[in-house]
């Protein structure tokens, strides 16, 4: 990198039919033992849960919140399943900015994410073709519960 980024790494989103049919799949071959709540974001048509394996690996788990989503695109051809790779930054402006002078191309706006209680996430294809999520917010934190069975979790 021509200029470093203030980032520190936040997930692997990984696009699935549904949250409930993800988790059961994903958790045994990964090793996830906890989740955070289930995530409905109607700006981003996407209904999002967040895992945690014993290494302290973050899934986030993508699924499409109706017919137009766009990530239902992902889930019909086959193809970008394991989607993006997610950063956090103290400053989104200043990430985009860098990325872009490296070549990275905004797949669209920021806009706020129900998941990081409405901070601003950008995506951006880079180089070589890896989708990049960016989250504003540096101290932001999953809050995961233990989940022994594997079902969903009513959290607060």
């Amino acid at each position: 990198m021509s200029q470093a980024l203030a980032y520190a790494f936040d997930h692997i989103g990984v696009v699935v039919p549904s949250v409930d049919w993800g988790r059961p799949r994903l958790a045994p071959l990964w090793g996830v033992s906890r989740w955070t709540q289930v995530f409905n974001d109607p700006i981003h048509k996407v209904i999002v849960q967040f895992g945690q394996d014993t290494s302290g690996i973050v899934y986030e788990l993508v699924a499409p919140l109706g017919d137009d989503a766009p990530i239902k695109q992902a889930l019909d051809k086959g193809h970008n399943l394991l989607n993006h790779l997610a950063y956090r930054t103290p400053d989104l402006q200043v990430a985009a900015a860098v990325l872009r002078r490296q070549g990275c191309i905004p797949l669209g706006r920021p806009a706020p994410a129900v998941a990081f209680g409405g901070q601003p996430v950008q995506f951006f294809l880079t180089p070589v073709r890896i989708i990049l999520e960016v989250v504003q917010g540096a101290a932001l934190v999953h809050k995961f519960e233990l989940n022994p069975d594997g079902g969903a979790l009513a959290i607060g």
